[in-house]
Parts: structure tokens; sequence; C-alpha cells
């Protein structure tokens, strides 16, 4: 069966000199795209794979059209990156690239976006990802603010070369949408140990959510968290659809049980 799509959700966001609400500057995010996705359903987005760029560092990386990394180390496809198995990936560490390691790199975009989504592969504690507008911090999240609701199905490398690889870790494609007017300007990717924050397929948008023909309603998912700055908190998951098929079942018998022996509620002007 396939797997159901999942979702977080973060809303919220800094405080501001005059004062704005958090629900203004919220930040969505979800993974909904199944385990072994590694590229965005979304259309109408601008995409960058790595792939034709030499290994090693680099500075001053231009993504056409869409801003600049300041910093990026690229490595060949292996267990721990590199979509579909093969060609190249970024990569932020103290330690991969030895004197030319890059433990943080800012991608600055030349308009305000609402949308980036990225496959974040072998995810562990030491990743973090920050969006900022100017200087001010919009929303900031780690691995370890998602790896306890991530269900066990994103586990290993899926893809054909590496198959299985990396057990111990998680790697989805994540998608995150600016709510209610939230955009940001540019993203900081770090990692704060000799581990890897790897990933690929980065993929932008200005336009948020349900400004394009053919976008209506909420972004698309079911809220799981929130994320005031940098403090994440959990919000009830909705069942999955088996799970709510036998609540209605289950209420559909008592309702019937009760017709069928000639049971009526007593009514409220009754109670003393």
């Amino acid at each position: 069966m396939k797997q159901k799509f999942f979702t977080i959700a973060y809303m919220g966001a800094l405080t501001i000199l005059g004062g704005a609400s958090a629900h203004a500057n919220g930040v969505l995010l979800t993974y909904a795209e199944d385990p072994g996705i590694q590229t965005s359903t979304l259309a109408n987005t601008s995409h960058i794979s790595f792939d034709s760029l030499p290994t090693g560092s680099s500075k001053n990386l231009s993504w056409n059209g869409v801003g600049t990394y300041d910093n990026a180390y690229i490595l060949a496809a292996n267990q721990y990156g590199g979509a579909g198995g093969t060609g190249k990936y970024i990569v932020q560490s103290t330690s991969l690239g030895g004197s030319n390691a890059v433990p943080t790199t800012t991608l600055t975009l030349n308009t305000p976006s609402a949308y980036f989504g990225l496959w974040w592969s072998a995810g562990d504690v030491a990743n973090k990802l920050s969006f900022y507008n100017g200087a001010s911090l919009v929303a900031s999240f780690t691995t370890a603010s998602l790896v306890n609701v991530l269900p066990a199905s994103y586990k290993g490398n899926p893809t054909p070369a590496f198959l299985g690889m990396d057990a111990s870790e998680k790697f989805a494609f994540f998608n995150i949408y600016g709510e209610n007017g939230a955009t940001w300007d540019s993203i900081v990717f770090t990692n704060a140990g000799s581990s890897g924050f790897e990933s690929d397929n980065h993929t932008t948008r200005v336009a948020a959510w349900g400004q394009l023909p053919g976008e209506t309603g909420p972004a698309p998912g079911v809220a799981f968290a929130t994320v005031q700055g940098t403090t994440v908190a959990a919000v009830a998951a909705v069942p999955e659809t088996s799970t709510w098929m036998m609540g209605f079942l289950a209420l559909g018998a008592v309702v019937f049980m009760v017709r069928r022996k000639g049971f009526a509620p007593e009514s409220r002007a009754s109670v003393r």
C-alpha cells in the first residue's frame, strides 16, 4: 500500500520592532512527499541539482535567476546523499573536505520567496536549517526537531545504487511554505559537527501557495508541530484514515444497538 502522506506545520515566527502576530509570520513545513520521493511535486518552481558542478569547495556559486550560495562543498553521490544515487550533492560539515570544509552555507535569494524544498538526506542531530528575512529570523529547525515525527519508513537511503545503506538515518523531501504573507530572502544551512548536512534538489519559487491559478485552499497537509523562532511544539497528529473508519464503524454499531433496543436519551429538561 502506498505510504500515507505526512506533514508537519510550523506556524509562528519572530518578534519584530513594532510587533507583529506570530500567525502573520508563520512557516508551514510539510514532508508530504512519499518515502523515496526525492523531488518536489509542486509546480512552477526553479530547481538546482548540483550535478554539473565540480566536486570540492566553491565560492559565490550562482543559482541562475534565483540567488547565490556564498560557500559550498560538493560531493559525489554516496550512501549519505545524491538524489537518484548518481550525480552530486551539497554538504555542510566541520570535517568533510579537510581544510576546505564548509560548516555553513548561506543561500541569498534575489527575490523574497515563500517556498523552498530540498531532499534532506541522512538527517542527523547536527543539521540545522534557518530562514531569514533580512537580519530577522523567521524560523529555524533541526533534524532533531523532526526525527520523532518522521515514520520509520523514511529510514535508509532509497536510491538504487545505495539502497538501504545508512539505515539508522532518515531521508525525506521536505516542502517549506510561507504562510499568511511570510517570506524569506536567505536560507542558512549549518552543521555543528564532523558529520554532514547532506541535501540535494534544492527547489524554490517566489509565489506563496494559493497565488497561482489552480491553487485553492490551504497548503496541502495536516499540522503536526509549531515553531516560534527556534522553539518547536508538537500538535496532535490526525489519525490515519483507517483509524477514522474504525471509529465511525464503532459509533455506527452503538447507534444501531441503541435504536434496536429502543433506548432513548434523557431529555435535558428532565435532568435534575
